[in-house]
């Protein structure tokens, strides 16, 4: 599900940037790199298990979640391509994508646009405010049940067992606002540079198994790493915040 509203939000925001201006010729296309943070919070291991409907011990299903162990929490460098289309002499829209690679993988796309502070043939500094969707995922890998229990784990949410695939996304709107200095080196290629601050607030963590059964972290087969039925009460999220920067090459296809 998450991945669909992933696509959707692409379309949507792809769209509506495109649709100011249709000519490719008389766009600005950028690639880079992004430098930003993650905070995380509740990034703890947590198990499942079926103790409901099979007690707890040797008929339980019961599989470990080592989210602690995935924790990104940090410093992140991301690519990021974009392309940008004038709309007046000092305005400018643009939309990007970025993705990031690692134990928790990252993609957001934005939309926004630059208001030209300083509107120079060469250089120009100006405000950029973007508003977008975010989406990380952590990736488990294949599922492994815990020694001494039995497959599979059969819960009101699905049915999962060895090898299965299990991961977590955790999804929100992401701003950014920044300082957008740039620099044209010919007709065709510059120099783009970008430093502000940015914020996501992200929405409720859900664990899928194979992309498609959804368990939320409020089920109650979601239990601590001690063995018992007892709720794990995590909320897991990670978010982007603070100081970000960006550097990017421009290319422009028109003349």
């Amino acid at each position: 599900m998450k991945k669909v509203i992933t696509v959707i939000v692409v379309s949507v925001l792809g769209s509506n940037i495109f649709a100011i201006d249709l000519d490719p010729k008389a766009m600005t296309y950028y690639g880079g790199i992004n430098m930003n943070s993650i905070a995380t919070s509740e990034f703890e291991n947590f198990h499942i298990s079926d103790w409901e409907n099979y007690g707890l011990g040797g008929s339980e299903g019961r599989v470990s979640i080592p989210l602690g162990d995935k924790d990104p929490a940090g410093s992140n460098m991301s690519l990021l391509v974009g392309a940008i289309t004038p709309i007046s002499d000092k305005l400018n829209a643009l939309a990007e994508f970025q993705i990031g690679l690692g134990s928790v993988s990252y993609t957001a796309i934005y939309l926004g646009g630059t208001f030209n502070l300083i509107n120079g043939e060469k250089f120009k500094l100006g405000i950029t405010p973007k508003v977008g969707y975010t989406l990380a995922t952590a990736d488990f890998g294949e599922i492994e049940l815990l020694t001494g229990y039995t497959p599979p784990v059969i819960i009101p949410e699905g049915t999962f067992t060895n090898g299965d695939k299990l991961t977590m996304d955790m999804s929100g709107v992401g701003v950014q606002i920044g300082i957008t200095p740039s620099l044209k080196i010919n007709d065709k290629i510059g120099i783009l540079v970008q430093a502000g601050y940015e914020l996501s607030i992200a929405s409720d963590p859900v664990i899928m198994v194979n992309d498609e059964i959804e368990i939320p972290m409020t089920a109650k087969g979601v239990v601590k790493t001690d063995g018992t039925g007892t709720q794990a009460g995590l909320n897991p999220a990670a978010e982007t915040g603070g100081i970000f920067f960006q550097f990017g090459i421009s290319y422009k296809l028109g003349d």
